[in-house]
């Protein structure tokens, strides 16, 4: 019983002191640039795709956890906005209800803007080269909070059916995903011990989400729908933290 109760406060011992190595051993706010754009998976029939990235912020808050004098535990919390302007051009295909004008083919040029908001948390991993340089990398959790998609158009090619049944095009939409993982790779320079300048570069691998269109009018009238980009995040941020 003797032994047990030794072993026991031995275990309590050795995992206080692990526990205290994992704290934080200086906190501190991050703030900085975000300039970001979007990898797009094109549906059939959209062409001529032209993509410009957007600056938004990011800031938050910033820890440090020293696991030796080399290995590091960055975890960050921050606001990033994210998102891209994009053109790209497709088809509509008309099928009229009132006569048998089908297969008809209208061409158009669009112009969208997409501007996304998240909160992130990057819990990363950070190899000090030098007193001065890091090597960061680690995995990056994005969670939505806000969305803001606008959409014009223009006709190219008109070729629709002069009559009464024939349905219109309607607006594109965007269908948001709320979560988004990805990783990051960057450097880290200290200029003091307590002021850094940090770049790096994140890249989403989840679909962050769908613009869609009513490509089709079937018979009786039927809407098909189909998406014509999905949507995955690339970023680089530019920041500067400062470590209390």
């Amino acid at each position: 019983m003797k032994k047990i109760t030794l072993l026991s406060i031995i275990a309590l011992i050795s995992f206080g002191v692990n526990a205290q190595s994992l704290l934080p051993t200086k906190y501190g706010i991050k703030v900085g640039l975000n300039i970001s754009n979007i990898a797009s998976t094109p549906n059939e029939g959209v062409k001529n795709i032209e993509t410009t990235s957007l600056l938004g912020v990011a800031g938050g808050f910033y820890m440090e956890i020293a696991l030796n004098d080399k290995w590091y535990i960055n975890p960050e919390l921050l606001y990033v906005q994210k998102g891209a302007s994009f053109d790209y051009d497709y088809k509509h295909k008309w099928d009229s209800t009132a006569t048998n004008n089908t297969n008809k083919l209208d061409s158009y040029a669009t112009t969208n803007s997409l501007k996304l908001a998240y909160i992130e948390l990057n819990p990363t991993i950070s190899y000090k080269a030098s007193d001065k340089l890091a090597l960061n990398f680690g995995p990056s959790v994005s969670f939505l909070i806000s969305e803001d998609y606008t959409f014009t158009e223009k006709i190219i090619e008109d070729n629709s059916p002069l009559n009464a049944g024939a349905v219109l095009p309607t607006p594109g939409t965007y269908e948001a995903e709320d979560l988004d993982v990805g990783l990051n790779l960057g450097l880290s320079y200290y200029i003091t011990e307590s002021f850094l300048v940090d770049a790096k570069v994140n890249t989403g691998f989840m679909k962050v989400g769908t613009v869609n269109r009513i490509t089709a009018i079937e018979e009786h009238g039927n809407e098909k729908k189909e998406y014509n980009f999905e949507l995955n995040n690339r970023a680089i941020v530019l920041s500067f933290a400062y470590l209390f």
